[in-house]
């Protein structure tokens, strides 16, 4: 009982300080007198029999004021912990810090106060990794739809008003960006006409999404996959509508569509891999290889395509493009973010 009693009093006379400095005035009316009197014998009746002596003093001291009558003793003690240095907190707590904007403490709540007013939540903060990732293959999911309908009018009443449309709204190549749609860095991103080439995609996508979300947050998540969407269709129509030319003089390049969401999904795996470097990856749904040399050697192969020219339906140009967003999201953003943490 000695030890928690010295225990008690070493406490109360660290805390003496902050105490007092939270102290305001006093009350001056007699009900908020006798209420906070109440309030410091509830609080010295908690500690052992030896140590009420001591606590008696120095609680009297301090002059809790205004602050301890609204929250009494207890309260006070709870909140006046000093926040720990910036390099000895928590790894949780920064990475929390990085993605609650987004989600987290947050998602679910109808409002949110920000002083005296009330808002809304924004679309984001209902969203979670895995619902981020369904909506995003869903919008996949429909343009395919909207895609496969143009084609099969276009085979069947030989109508391709709706086909050139899509083409030049929904398709990257420099002949778009020339004439002022800028959109189409974006638009590809969700097109697709082979379904095969949509599976392949989105089953990526599944698989590796909601990892990468719950890392971001869905609303820097979906700025990711558009980022890299962005930076791939650019490097894609830039190689095939100056490099190519200028190399081969072949012009047909620059007027050669190129849709897909492979931009975005390969920047999402590199980014992936640059995080969790020795992850296990099942190449071909049967051969397992680290996550770091399954993405070097995609990239050392679309850039041996790239440098040969070797034509492809994959579009390796758009590929490269795709990781070099994902390496440098890693390395500007996260990567230092990591070094903090540790």
């Amino acid at each position: 009982m000695s030890i928690l009693a010295a225990r008690c009093a070493m406490n109360l006379r660290l805390l003496r300080p902050q105490l007092a400095a939270l102290g305001g005035g006093r009350l001056c009316a007699a009900a908020a007198g006798k209420q906070q009197q109440q309030q410091q014998q509830q609080f010295i009746a908690m500690l052992p029999a030896q140590a009420r002596s001591l606590s008696s003093s120095l609680v009297a001291g301090t002059g809790f004021g205004d602050r301890a009558a609204r929250g009494g003793p207890l309260r006070m003690l709870q909140h006046s912990a000093v926040p720990a240095p910036r390099g000895q907190q928590t790894r949780g707590a920064r990475w929390e810090n990085h993605t609650k904007a987004d989600y987290g403490s947050q998602r679910g709540n109808t409002y949110r106060n920000r002083g005296s007013q009330q808002q809304r939540p924004s679309f984001f903060s209902n969203l979670t990794p895995e619902s981020t990732v369904y909506l995003l293959i869903g919008i996949n999911g429909a343009m395919f739809l909207v895609w496969t309908s143009a084609s099969q009018r276009f085979k069947s009443l030989g109508d391709a008003s709706m086909m050139t449309w899509l083409t030049r709204n929904c398709s990257t190549m420099w002949a778009n960006l020339v004439q002022g749609r800028i959109w189409t860095l974006v638009t590809p991103a969700f097109s697709h006409v082979d379904p095969v080439h949509l599976l392949i995609n989105m089953f990526i996508l599944h698989s590796f999404g909601p990892d990468v979300a719950r890392m971001l947050g869905p609303k820097r998540f979906i700025g990711f996959y558009l980022g890299a969407a962005v930076a791939g269709n650019l490097v894609s129509a830039f190689v095939r509508g100056i490099i190519i030319p200028l190399r081969t003089g072949d012009m047909s390049s620059m007027v050669q569509p190129s849709i897909g969401a492979s931009t975005s999904v390969i920047g999402l795996t590199t980014l992936f891999a640059c995080v969790y470097p020795m992850a296990q990856f099942q190449l071909f749904l049967i051969i397992p290889v680290r996550a770091w040399l399954a993405t070097v050697g995609f990239i050392g192969w679309d850039l041996w395509r790239v440098m040969k020219h070797k034509s492809s339906k994959a579009d390796g140009a758009g590929h490269l493009g795709g990781a070099a967003a994902g390496l440098a999201y890693y390395w500007f953003k996260l990567r230092p973010l990591i070094r903090r943490m540790r």
